[in-house]
């Protein structure tokens, strides 16, 4: 299971549409019932759904919306990352699994036969995945995939190489379901392998879909809606059709920020400004060395503004926190940009960075892309993005905070020096409570802040508290 454990946690031508393809509350001594359970399913019986045993985890509800049983060869598990074999990496993933999407759960079932190690005949694979409403556990839609495959070649298929969880051509959460339409060899007739790449939004809609040939096309990343071809450049063509785009292998092994396909930036230096580059054009947008983009705050600043580091971030939608360190100086300055024009949005705090390269600083910001909480080495400072106000900052008799993340609700889950992991308030930095020794946090939520945490008896939903 891929969910966090614990208390909590040639010519390359344009891919072309197709067709769709088969392919009440109670509590108790003995622990919590849900509030709510998935509708009437095969899968998800309303009756005999498990009651959560365990503690209270802050900034958790107390108790879980909805349940799963897990039964045995018919477990649960969380779906597959669509940019997982790819460099590629859209900022702030690179997650081998995933569970929500949206605001859905995504979870998948593998239901194929015991294989037996020295079995030769051709062997068919079987997953069914469930799209479930958050909040109720509802089941939007069922996915169905079933891929043949020879059993002398190696490993079976995974599950998570066929349902996974990626990003529409917008930039909005998807899901994506890999199904396989081969046939075997037969007369003059050789065999083929397709593989049938379709898309849909967290509702269970589809948003297009394309059937690609051959073996190596089988498992090719996705990247916002559009298939990194295997080629000897680096082609991104969209999945329903359409216009192809390349880029430059140094430019396409970049972190991707913003919408729609989004923007990367160039190798930059002490002296050489920061580019802002649009992915599906190659060609600059703006840079730092542009006088209309650099906040007046810089000239005030002691050291040569005009030099220096710039390190970018992504916030949320087209927005990104900039960090620009004049050489020659003891602070930097953090603002919030907007990633189109290169306008300063807002003007942040100074801070003093100690750290050997900003990369190391981890910014964790919040669904709202309102609130960000960073480390970068002489404590934990949190400032509103849009009004570049300071929060709060760790003062110098607290223990070292470390955060780690920002829930809907607008709770900061943070790492302390002494090993211990707590809950704060993310605006003002107040304790809301520890967590347990032997839990985890948890793994993510849904957009509307809904988390799923495994136990030995099941898999819960919990909704978020506010701070």
């Amino acid at each position: 299971m891929k969910i966090r454990t614990g208390l909590v946690v040639g010519t390359v031508l344009s891919l072309g549409l197709v067709t769709g393809c088969g392919g009440g509350d109670t509590d108790a001594e003995t622990g919590t019932e849900a509030s709510g359970s998935p509708k009437s399913s095969a899968s998800a019986p309303a009756a005999g759904r498990p009651v959560y045993k365990g503690v209270a985890v802050p900034g958790l509800a107390a108790k879980p919306a909805w349940s799963l049983a897990q039964k045995d060869g018919e477990e649960y598990d969380c779906a597959g990352e669509a940019t997982f074999d790819s460099d590629h990496r859209i900022a702030g993933t690179g997650r081998d699994s995933v569970c929500q999407v949206g605001d859905a759960f995504l979870l998948v079932q593998d239901l194929s036969a015991p294989v037996d190690e020295s079995e030769t005949e051709t062997q068919t694979a079987h997953f069914v995945a469930h799209l479930y409403d958050a909040a109720t556990g509802e089941e939007r839609k069922t996915f169905t995939v079933k891929c043949d495959y020879d059993p002398t070649g190696g490993t079976a298929p995974l599950p998570r190489a066929h349902v996974q969880v990626g990003e529409w051509k917008d930039g909005s959460p998807a899901v994506l379901i890999r199904t396989c339409e081969n046939t075997e060899a037969s007369g003059l007739k050789a065999a083929t392998v397709k593989t049938v790449y379709t898309m849909y939004d967290s509702s269970g809609a589809e948003l297009s879909s394309s059937t690609l040939s051959g073996e190596e096309n089988a498992d090719l990343p996705v990247i916002r809606g559009h298939v990194e071809m295997p080629d000897d450049k680096v082609t991104f063509a969209p999945i329903g059709g359409g216009k192809n785009f390349v880029l430059d292998k140094y430019l396409a092994e970049k972190d991707i920020i913003g919408s729609g396909q989004g923007y990367v930036d160039n190798d930059h230096g002490l002296y050489t400004p920061l580019r802002l580059i649009d992915r599906t054009t190659g060609e600059s947008v703006w840079d730092t060395g542009d006088e209309a983009n650099q906040p007046d705050e810089l000239r005030e600043m002691d050291g040569e503004f005009e030099d220096g580091p710039r390190n970018l971030f992504p916030l949320r939608a087209d927005q990104a926190t900039l960090i620009w360190s004049p050489l020659g100086k003891g602070d930097e300055l953090i603002t919030t940009v907007d990633l189109p024009t290169g306008r300063t949005v807002a003007v942040g705090p100074a801070v003093r960075i100690t750290l050997a390269s900003t990369d190391l600083a981890k910014i964790v910001v919040s669904p709202d892309g309102t609130t960000a909480v960073a480390n970068f080495g002489e404590g934990a400072l949190a400032w509103n993005t849009q009004t570049g106000a300071e929060l709060w900052r760790q003062e110098a008799d607290d223990k070292d905070i470390e955060p780690l993340m920002i829930t809907p609700g607008g709770v900061l889950y943070a790492s302390l020096d002494d090993g211990e992991e707590a809950a704060l308030a993310a605006g003002t930095k107040e304790l809301l409570g520890m967590l347990p020794e032997d839990g985890e946090l948890p793994a993510g939520f849904t957009s509307n802040g809904y988390t799923l945490v495994e136990t030995t008896d099941g898999l819960f939903a919990f909704e978020t508290e506010k701070a």
